[in-house]
């Protein structure tokens, strides 16, 4: 019976990779800092959208889709100014899948962080956890690590 059941657990786990490797992946990710001035810099998250695919915003109601977020490792050298910015071609209202409004975007967004970086920090990293659909499917949240390298 543990065969067994070892192996249907092995078979259940293939088939997972298997349907993982499988799945599409509309959304390709870069990453870019740009320096402002000698400790001030942008941070910029760029999300390319295949045609016909959508990511949502930052800013959604509860019991929709999962909305994009950008989460930083804990670092003393980093200080976030203000709220992370996106812009791109966005498209608000109601969504047929979720019956709820919302707000995505489709073709390309480009979140902005600004951030002090201190003197001595050599790395931020992070993840971004974001959801992406077409008009039939979405897929599951997916999050993707990053990191931005400095001069110590």
């Amino acid at each position: 019976m543990k065969y067994l059941l070892l192996c249907l657990l092995s078979v259940w786990g293939t088939l997972q990779l298997a349907a993982q490797q499988n799945m599409p992946t509309p959304v390709t990710w870069s990453f870019q800092a740009e320096m402002i001035n000698d400790t001030t810099y942008n941070l910029t998250f760029t999300a390319d959208i295949q045609k016909g695919w959508y990511l949502y915003a930052q800013d959604l109601e509860d019991g929709g889709p999962i909305p994009t977020t950008i989460a930083f490792d804990t670092s003393e050298g980093l200080q976030l100014i203000g709220n992370t910015e996106e812009e791109g071609t966005a498209l608000e209202g109601m969504d047929e899948l979720f019956q709820m409004r919302v707000k995505k975007f489709k073709h390309q967004v480009v979140f902005t962080q600004r951030a002090v970086i201190a003197e001595g920090t050599q790395l931020v990293s992070g993840y971004i956890e974001f959801m992406t659909c077409d008009d039939e499917q979405c897929l599951p949240p997916t999050e993707i690590p990053f990191a931005f390298s400095f001069r110590g």
